[in-house]
């Protein structure tokens, strides 16, 4: 484990802080990009050509469809559904937008006038100028039509509008109706009136042989009359065979009895019978005589149905045909003489208004520029935050984007961020000039005190976690690059160490070749580390209880190679030291560090990233090159900053 245990859920993705962080720290970008949009949009608001629009309003009704008129449109005109009012109100627009009509309106206004700052302007142009202008738009299901045209100059904004209208009403009488319309519907008029007589003669002719008015009708009342007859012929067959049982009955009873040659009055009865006998048998004569009658004359009608049906049929598609052409011949009457300007389904809602200034235009565009600087601005600061930029910007982004363990960040403070070196060669060297005025890093009053003082605690919690009791515990401090502030993270944390009176603290700078070894360091006297590494007594103290030492000889040609094989040979020195810690500051890693290789051999090592410098993919890959040796790696951000306000960061 490289430090205090402790678990951490892994994260990855892009956070809402990494989207803040790019936005607040590139700022001065979306500012920038938002005020060019401001100007630009100020600039088109400024210089905008001017428009003005004039409008009116149509309502269509319904259309003068001329089919009873025109021979080459067959369909009738009549209310139609919302489809078919679209489909209308469709056909009308395309007449206002047509080519044709603009070219009649320029000709009658002038090229000239329409197109004055054009050199030679010609007809074509001018009606192109037209229907650029011109809008025309109608809402769905609505019979009203909105028309309006704009032109830079107010007068001839409603003039070119006025004319457009005028030639439309001529237009759509073009359109909705053709020549010779009138002959037309008089000859079919004739025609159908002509056949409609025909057909009532004929109709006429079966009627007088069948006796009957109508044919349904008729039928319905022989059917009727027969059945009555059949009825009164039953009836009078039933006292017809009454009265005959009668006589039988009267003539038996005589025979039996006898008859005397007087008759009395009582005899007289038998002859009134066989009288009532007779007189039922004329009526039964006289209904089947009447039933035979019906009969033929129902015969008759079944068999001239037909005929009777078929010229019924005829005659009332006829009188339809003739109600049509009628009534279309009226209409044709109506077109001959029919003002275009008083046309009875078009009527103007509204005339061609005064020219109103137009700016819905120019005031979309200029916001749709201002708004295109802010965006244009947000979208560079999150292309260069999130996808160029591939360092770390934010501590966070250790743990939620590389999962690695972050032990603690040091922020940028006020410019003074990790005590920079001031060598000739070797910026990140110890050195005698003391032309720094800043602090050393041992001192109370440098800010990297608490910090170093916070990781001293953390080590020293690691080390009884781990059960490292052995004396010198050796602590390596390294980064990626010379500024990257591990050497005064280094001298912090070792004057840390050396002011809890746990024992005695040595600070290696193993960075140094020996033309940049001195004697001193801000006036403190530093080592050789083989000096260094003998009794405390040979060597002077830059403060209590911390002590220089430099890797390197002044002797040695070349600059100081601490190699494994050496640094591993001074192990047993080190050991038998009577220093409690000892703190290395070590080359920055890179392909020839000797850094790899004495990582393996500390106790704990301080990877040093500097905020906004060093790739995610560099420090993820050296960081796991280096706990695959030895897990015993903790990593410190420098240099930290927090663009985001604290209201809004949560980090903070």
């Amino acid at each position: 484990m490289a430090e205090i245990r402790r678990e951490t859920q892994p994260h990855s993705g892009m956070k809402l802080g990494d989207i803040l962080f790019a936005l607040f720290k590139r700022k001065l970008t979306i500012v920038v990009c938002a005020v060019l949009g401001i100007l630009a949009a100020a600039a088109l608001y400024r210089f905008y050509p001017p428009s003005y629009e004039s409008q009116a309003k149509l309502l269509v009704r319904y259309v003068l469809e001329r089919s009873g008129v025109d021979p080459v449109e067959a369909e009738k005109a009549a209310a139609a559904s919302n489809n078919e009012g679209d489909r209308v109100i469709g056909a009308e627009m395309e007449i206002l937008t047509s080519w044709d009509l603009a070219v009649q309106v320029a000709q009658a206004i002038g090229p000239r006038r329409l197109l004055p700052t054009t050199r030679e302007p010609t007809e074509s142009a001018a009606a192109r100028s037209i229907i650029s202008g011109l809008k025309v738009i109608s809402d769905k299901g609505s019979n009203i039509i909105l028309v309006s045209y704009k032109n830079a100059n107010p007068e001839m904004a409603t003039l070119v509008l006025q004319e457009l209208l005028s030639r439309y009403f001529v237009k759509h009488l073009e359109v909705h109706r053709s020549a010779g319309a009138f002959d037309f519907v008089a000859q079919q008029t004739d025609q159908v009136r002509t056949r409609l007589n025909q057909t009532e003669d004929a109709l006429k002719s079966l009627r007088e042989k069948t006796g009957l008015a109508a044919l349904k009708e008729g039928s319905a009342a022989l059917t009727a009359e027969a059945a009555k007859t059949q009825e009164q012929l039953n009836a009078a067959e039933a006292d017809l065979a009454e009265q005959q049982a009668l006589v039988n009955q009267i003539a038996e009873k005589k025979e039996k009895k006898g008859w005397r040659t007087k008759t009395s009055s009582s005899e007289k009865s038998p002859l009134s019978v066989k009288a009532q006998v007779a007189g039922t048998q004329a009526k039964v004569a006289a209904f089947k005589s009447r039933l035979r009658d019906i009969q033929q004359r129902t015969k008759q009608l079944a068999e001239l149905a037909p005929q009777i049906e078929e010229l019924e049929r005829k005659r009332e598609m006829d009188e339809a045909n003739y109600k049509y052409f009628a009534a279309s011949l009226e209409k044709a009457r109506i077109d001959e003489a029919l003002d275009p300007s008083k046309m009875p389904n078009i009527s103007a809602v509204q005339r061609p208004s005064p020219p109103a200034l137009v700016t819905k235009t120019r005031d979309k565009v200029a916001l749709l520029l201002a708004g295109s600087g802010i965006a244009l601005g947000i979208a560079l600061a999150l292309l260069r935050g999130l996808v160029l930029n591939q360092t770390v910007g934010r501590p966070l982004q250790l743990e939620t984007q590389l999962h690695i363990p972050l032990m603690l960040s040091i922020p940028y403070a006020n410019g003074r961020f990790a005590l920079p070196r001031n060598g000739s060669q070797n910026p990140g060297a110890l050195t005698t000039e003391r032309r720094n005025p800043k602090l050393a890093p041992w001192e109370a009053g440098h800010f990297i005190r608490p910090y170093c003082d916070a990781i001293r605690d953390r080590l020293g919690l690691y080390f009884e976690l781990n059960h490292l009791t052995h004396k010198p515990k050796l602590v390596g401090v390294t980064g990626f690059a010379e500024e990257a502030g591990a050497s005064t993270l280094a001298a912090g944390l070792a004057a840390s160490l050396s002011e809890t009176n746990d024992g005695k603290v040595l600070l290696v700078d193993v960075n140094l070749g020996p033309e940049e070894v001195h004697p001193f360091f801000k006036g403190k006297p530093a080592y050789p580390l083989n000096k260094a590494l003998k009794p405390s007594d040979s060597i002077a103290s830059a403060a209590d209880n911390l002590y220089l030492a430099t890797v390197g000889s002044p002797n040695s040609g070349g600059p100081a190679q601490l190699g494994l094989k050496k640094f591993f040979d001074m192990m047993p020195n080190m050991k038998a030291s009577d220093f409690d810690y000892i703190i290395f500051d070590m080359p920055p890693l890179d392909q020839t560090s000797p850094t790899w290789g004495m990582a393996a051999f500390m106790d704990k090592l301080l990877l040093v990233v500097e905020a906004e410098k060093n790739s995610r993919e560099g420090i993820k890959r050296s960081y796991g090159k280096l706990i695959a040796e030895r897990n015993n790696v903790a990593v410190v951000v420098n240099k930290s900053r927090s663009y985001v306000p604290k209201w809004l960061d949560s980090e903070s």
